[in-house]
C-alpha cells in the first residue's frame, strides 16, 4: 500500500526533475542544439506523466506545444503584445515550426 506522503514526494521530486531537465533544454538551445533541447522536454514530460504530477507553468506556457522546443524568446519564438478595448493579448509565435499561442491578459 502506498502512503500518501511517498505519493507527494515523489511528485515533489518528478516536478525538481523537470525543472532541471527544463533548464538544460534552454542551455541547448542557447547553443543551438534543438534536438536534444526536444529530448529534455520530452524526458522531463514523461517523468511528470508517470508519476501523475500536474505540469508546472514552465511546461504549460514555454514549451511549444506541437514542436516540444522550449520558447525562449528572441531564438525559438517571437513574442507580441496586442491592445483591444478591454484586454491584452500576447501572442507567442514559434519560430521553429510556425504554431501561434494567443492568451488574454485583462488590463486590470
Amino acid at each position: 500500500m502506498v502512503h500518501r506522503k511517498s505519493v507527494a514526494l515523489a511528485r515533489d521530486i518528478a516536478r525538481q526533475r523537470s525543472l532541471i531537465l527544463h533548464s538544460l533544454a534552454i542551455q541547448c538551445v542557447e547553443r543551438g542544439n534543438i534536438d536534444r533541447a526536444r529530448s529534455y522536454i520530452e524526458e522531463g514530460l514523461k517523468i511528470l506523466q508517470k508519476n501523475r504530477a500536474r505540469k508546472p507553468a514552465y511546461y504549460r506556457r514555454w514549451i511549444c506545444k506541437k514542436c516540444r522546443v522550449p520558447l525562449v524568446p528572441g531564438l525559438t519564438v517571437r513574442v507580441r503584445i496586442r491592445s483591444t478595448h478591454s484586454y491584452l493579448v500576447i501572442v507567442k509565435k514559434c519560430l521553429i515550426c510556425g504554431w501561434i499561442n494567443r492568451t488574454a491578459v485583462s488590463r486590470k
